[in-house]
């Protein structure tokens, strides 16, 4: 008898499904997986069978087998499950052990239904400072239009994007930071954001994962992310997050036992020593950028709680060539939704959803350092609720909830890369 202690590695896949050129059936070989330090809860071994139900005539009250959505090997059917994988994590940073996160599990997840922007420079301090949004470093296109910077002010946290690096040789930010200084160091953030434009539906690759114990191993080809929810747990920033595999099956006979985690060198986020802003004005949105990005003031919110989900919507593209029915998963929608609590009542927002405006959203945590930092960005956001609307629910304060949607961003002055990007989740390097 064995006990259900248990790991879930993942691998980044060169083709969707992981198909053996020789057989044509998913195959772990050429695959290097990684243990995910994920909570052991969620980890289950996933999938239900496919199957076509026999309704035939018959001469009494009987069922009959129904028939296996399969493909035949040596004569024989190939065991196969379709369904979730889901996992629950927190978001501990690279550290200093590595300038990005492209051979990292992190890197994995979030690859596995966005694409990822980088800068060239990992930190530098802020030179030639004109104000809170622009400064002229030594090579402002070492900065990538639409990712994400942080740095340390008067020991906060606080972020920003790019959203020109060639203003006359300066870097222009939005939304501001508080007071930035030639002192100021800025860090980069690894940016991943969904396709859109001419990226629309792309994603840097799919995914395979493996749970594995005593007595105990499935596989899992052709993962692609179809919501991630960002919540708190006393504080501490986590991650639940749901992939759609095309092809689950077990290798119970090969396991060995489970794997020990590998652990990132940085910090988990944490919701404290850091800033919820909106912008003080609206950007661009429903137009593009002319010949230099927006430069947005900044308005700190009192906020509590906050939580962040991001759905996307998977659209197989069907064939019959392979076991999997599919030869990829194609993003066909994002749909965003962030909630935030405040604790001080922000008036200034009371008219914004009768007045239909749209307004920078960006939440930070802490610590930011090398290595360290996380944010979350809707470049723009509407209101889908009335923020005059108070919860006076319970017994203590009164608060104010603000649910915020994607729209559409055009203040950066590129479209490539996470350039006019409608949502952005950054991690420090």
């Amino acid at each position: 008898m064995s006990v259900t202690h248990r790991s879930l590695s993942i691998a980044p896949e060169s083709s969707f499904g992981s198909l053996d050129s020789t057989t044509g059936l998913p195959s772990t070989s050429g695959l290097t997986f990684v243990s995910i330090p994920c909570e052991r809860d969620p980890i289950v071994i996933y999938g239900e069978p496919v199957a076509s139900e026999r309704n035939d005539a018959r001469d009494g009250s009987y069922g009959l087998p129904p028939e296996p959505d399969t493909v035949f090997s040596s004569g024989s059917r190939v065991r196969r499950r379709t369904g979730q994988v889901a996992l629950r994590l927190d978001l501990t940073t690279i550290g200093t052990t590595a300038n990005n996160y492209d051979s990292n599990y992190l890197g994995y997840l979030l690859g596995a239904g966005f694409k990822t922007a980088k800068h060239t420079m990992l930190s530098e301090a802020a030179t030639n400072v004109s104000n809170n949004n622009l400064f002229t470093p030594t090579t402002s296109t070492d900065f990538a239009v639409g990712a994400l910077l942080g740095c340390d002010i008067a020991g906060r946290a606080e972020y920003t994007a790019v959203t020109d690096n060639d203003e006359s040789g300066a870097v222009a930010i939005s939304p501001a930071l508080s007071n930035l200084q030639n002192t100021t160091t800025l860090r980069a953030l690894q940016t991943w954001y969904p396709g859109s434009r001419a990226e629309t539906g792309s994603k840097v690759s799919s995914v395979a994962f493996q749970v594995q114990g005593v007595d105990f191993l499935t596989n899992c080809f052709g993962c692609v992310l179809e919501t991630v929810s960002i919540s708190l747990d006393n504080g501490r920033v986590m991650a639940d997050l749901t992939y759609q595999s095309a092809c689950i099956q077990d290798n119970h006979s090969s396991a060995v036992a489970p794997v020990e985690p590998t652990y990132n060198a940085g910090s988990p986020p944490f919701f404290r020593g850091s800033y919820v802003v909106v912008s003080s004005t609206s950007p661009t949105s429903l137009t593009n950028a002319s010949s230099t990005g927006d430069k947005l003031a900044r308005t700190a919110l009192d906020c509590e709680d906050f939580t962040l989900t991001i759905t996307n919507t998977l659209t197989p593209l069907g064939h019959s060539n392979s076991i999997l029915a599919m030869s990829d998963m194609e993003i066909s929608d994002v749909d965003v939704e962030l909630t935030l609590t405040l604790s001080t009542l922000s008036t200034t927002l009371n008219d914004d959803y009768f007045n239909r405006t749209v307004r920078q959203v960006l939440v930070g945590t802490g610590p930011v350092a090398d290595g360290k930092g996380c944010a979350f960005m809707l470049p723009a956001a509407y209101l889908t609720n009335d923020p005059s609307q108070y919860d006076v629910s319970g017994n203590d304060i009164v608060r104010q909830t603000l649910t915020y949607k994607q729209s559409r961003f055009g203040g950066d002055v590129v479209e490539t890369g996470a350039g006019n990007s409608p949502v952005r989740i950054g991690l420090g390097v």
